[in-house]
């Protein structure tokens, strides 16, 4: 891991929303997809995001999976703005 910038608290009323924005470079292609590099690609049906003081969270795309070949997933700093 790598990180950037200085981390800051983001304070949220009960009930409230933090955002994250995570970014990797997904396959070209469709269905079995391939990577320009000539690596193999990855595919991986869920992603888990760890928060500090607030737990792990698992997200799943609705419609298929993730899928990269550089195995980097870079994310955005905890917001309380839904990133766009």
């Amino acid at each position: 891991m790598t990180r950037t910038g200085t981390a800051v608290p983001v304070k949220l009323a009960p009930g409230g929303k933090a955002w994250v924005k995570p970014t990797f470079v997904q396959v070209r292609g469709e269905a079995d997809g391939y990577c320009e590099s000539g690596a193999a690609p990855s595919s991986y049906p869920t992603m888990v995001i760890g928060l500090p003081g607030a737990g792990a969270h698992q997200v799943a795309l609705t419609d298929g999976v993730f899928a990269e070949y550089d195995d980097k997933v870079t994310v955005t700093a905890v917001s309380a703005a839904k990133p766009s």
